[in-house]
């Protein structure tokens, strides 16, 4: 059953949604089951956005209900950690889910459209201005370049991370990382209800995935910092794992980097984003469908309740204490990972999968509690970021020995 919403019921609002997104869509609908009038405008001609196999906690399925479960692909009950010869397993209290992110879209489109959305397809956004009370839209026509204009008293932009409403409204640009993951056959020893991440920070600061989508395939990826090639990376990982690419799957992926205010004022009428273009992802993991949905929640939230959105506020304590995580973790390196899986002893093992990623103050409150040795690793992964910010150390080249 999805989750309740303390959104009152209004029907005096025109509003347009630009970006056929997961966020978008879920605005829209939100919205509109809500009484209000909303347009969807999305630039492909077809509702068949690129495929990409995504792994979310199960929240998705309180936040969407019966919507979810046409996209859901696999459950993963497990993950297995390795660094440098060394592995621990956390067992998930509640399952991740594998979804196929095309799938996701066109099932929130067709929702969206039942509880009255109108959703154009083959509308590209230009740019936009005040009129009065409200907003005009320039948008053009993709299948013969005819320009409209379209009027709505408030914009909500959920066109990604390179979002064009977000530069028509004044928002400064995001800062993205490459994401890159091959579908490969999964390999014998993997059970398909367990999920694998390596550690290899001379590859990357975040890790190595490899998340079964069936029993026979799975999608292994990384996601990079800017100026590295994770093409490269990933080609070299599935040669010495002797995994064959079946297909490659990319994204430029917001980073969060401090909280994105959501409202800007454009005349007399509130321009909104959601989603990536508003960078809500929980960056430790670099993972934004459910903290999106969170966001187009609260945004919906907002405009019908004149400006005030309690989700909006624990999303943002969320999205800062993942920031204060990745902070902690982003200069680790392959001795740093080692001794973290040392610690992971039983008691904070179970902490780990207790609670999901959406819940990170309480698995860092347990973990804490049942091994504060980890609290001094993380400190001193902040330390070594903030000398490094200062110009005190400087890291050593990739492939150099590990030196305290």
């Amino acid at each position: 059953m999805a989750e309740s919403f303390s959104i009152p019921r209004q029907n005096n609002q025109s509003i347009a949604v630009v970006g056929g997104s997961a966020a978008g869509l879920f605005a829209a609908s939100v919205l509109a089951r809500r009484g209000a009038s909303v347009r969807v405008l999305e630039r492909i001609e077809a509702m068949e956005p690129v495929a990409r196999t995504l792994i979310v906690t199960s929240r998705m399925r309180n936040l969407l209900g019966p919507t979810a479960e046409g996209c859901i692909l696999n459950e993963i009950r497990r993950f297995e950690l390795f660094t440098d010869g060394r592995a621990a397993t956390v067992g998930l209290k509640q399952p991740d889910l594998i979804i196929e992110r095309r799938t996701l879209i066109q099932n929130l489109a067709a929702e969206a459209r039942q509880f009255g959305a109108e959703v154009e397809l083959g509308r590209r956004f230009h740019t936009l201005h005040p009129n009065g009370d409200g907003l005009v839209l320039e948008v053009e026509r993709c299948r013969d370049g005819r320009r409209e204009e379209i009027r709505a008293r408030t914009l909500v932009g959920g066109d990604g991370a390179a979002s064009q409403v977000a530069r028509a409204a004044g928002w400064p640009p995001l800062e993205t990382v490459p994401l890159v993951q091959a579908i490969v056959p999964l390999p014998k020893d993997l059970p398909p209800g367990t999920a694998r991440v390596w550690f290899v920070p001379q590859d990357t600061p975040y890790f190595y995935w490899l998340i079964p989508e069936s029993p026979t395939r799975g999608a292994l990826g990384l996601i990079a910092e800017n100026g590295a090639d994770p093409l490269l990376h990933l080609e070299r990982f599935l040669e010495k794992r002797k995994l064959q690419p079946i297909e490659f799957q990319g994204a430029r992926i917001p980073v969060y980097t401090g909280w994105v205010p959501v409202r800007r004022q454009v005349g007399q009428s509130s321009v909104y984003l959601v989603g990536d273009a508003a960078a809500q992802v929980k960056v430790t993991t670099v993972g934004g469908i459910v903290t999106g949905f969170r966001g187009a929640l609260g945004v919906a939230e907002a405009i019908l309740n004149g400006g005030s959105s309690r989700e909006l506020r624990t999303l943002r304590r969320e999205l800062n204490l993942h920031l204060l995580l990745r902070r902690s973790l982003h200069d680790f390196q392959q001795p740093d990972y080692s001794r973290l899986v040392d610690l992971l002893d039983a008691p904070a093992i179970r902490s780990l999968g207790e609670y999901s990623r959406d819940e990170a103050w309480k698995i860092l409150w347990r973990l804490c509690l049942r091994q504060p040795r980890l609290i001094l690793l993380g400190l001193r992964g902040l330390l070594t970021r903030s000398r490094l910010f200062r110009g005190e150390i400087r890291q050593a080249p990739p492939g150099a020995p590990y030196q305290p």
